[in-house]
């Protein structure tokens, strides 16, 4: 059986479509991989591909990748919503068939190598190829973003990299590489111009009142939109249904006196993610069957 791993880069770019383009034809022209998903935001700042393929060839869509990322970002000029570190954000590898999570452990210290050594670049390693136990999560990693790395000089002590110079790039700052499950990456836009409705959804849900397992949630303003977001990433969506999600998310927003205007899943997901909902209960706007990772299975 042919391996396939699931690989979905972030890049701190979600503005410059021809800076986007850029990086996404790197990513297809370096190798076999199939790009089965892009799409970028410009609250955010932020791109996310989906890729699909060997171990070889994700690796080799990721420096492609990683090299256009470097070239045209300069974070000293970045702003968003979403916290990064790096120009080349983060590298989650999941594994899909014929390939254990092992051996995408493995790929992603190939990876986090091919990336310090060919690029210059700080790199840490996160979830399952997390060598040190205080970087299992990334927003750990992530904490202060790209300005505190280029603040902190020399990186020492917490910040030190498991891989590379001991000092954030200067326009590309850090990445972080690591193999994990699968997640969805899940946000709800409600209705309203008032940052504080959104607060205050986010608030009860990081209390862990709203009794939803291992979701993680940040409250954004879009302001191209007019409205707030829950922002979150779905950790365990075998546990934590994205109805569930969903159906808190409104209950919690009319009882504030707004209504959901819609909701975003981002790339691709297994069928089973779905299953007791539709992506038209869930006001999923501009879901594709493309998104559905069985589809390309």
């Amino acid at each position: 059986m042919q391996p396939i791993i699931q690989c979905v880069p972030n890049f701190s770019e979600g503005r410059d479509s021809e800076v986007v383009e850029s990086i996404v034809r790197a990513a297809g022209r370096a190798s076999p991989v199939r790009i089965t998903d892009y799409s970028s935001d410009p609250d955010h700042n932020r791109l996310v591909v989906t890729l699909l393929g060997g171990p070889a060839d994700v690796r080799q869509a990721v420096l492609a990748a990683a090299r256009q990322a470097v070239e045209l970002i300069d974070l000293r000029r970045h702003t968003g919503a979403h916290p990064r570190i790096g120009a080349l954000d983060v590298v989650p590898l999941v594994p899909v068939r014929g390939i254990t999570m092992h051996e995408c452990v493995e790929l992603s210290y190939d990876i986090g190598k091919d990336i310090s050594e060919g690029l210059g670049l700080p790199v840490y390693f996160y979830e399952r190829s997390a060598i040190k136990s205080h970087r299992v999560n990334l927003a750990d990693i992530r904490r202060g973003g790209y300005e505190h790395l280029v603040e902190e000089g020399e990186l020492t002590d917490d910040h030190t990299p498991d891989m590379g110079p001991h000092e954030a790039h200067l326009t590309a700052g850090a990445t972080v590489v690591g193999a994990r499950g699968p997640l969805v990456a899940y946000n709800i836009n409600l209705d309203t111009p008032d940052l504080e409705v959104s607060g205050a959804i986010v608030k009860k849900m990081r209390s862990g009142e709203a009794r939803l397992e291992d979701v993680k949630s940040m409250s954004v303003w879009l302001a191209s939109r007019g409205k707030v977001q829950v922002s979150m990433n779905v950790t365990r969506p075998d546990i934590t249904p994205l109805r569930d999600v969903y159906r808190y998310v409104q209950a919690e927003a009319r009882n504030l006196g707004v209504e959901v205007a819609e909701s975003e899943i981002i790339g691709l997901i297994p069928r089973r993610f779905l299953d007791g909902t539709s992506p038209e209960e869930l006001k999923a706007a501009g879901f594709k069957d493309s998104q559905i990772l069985d589809n390309w299975l």
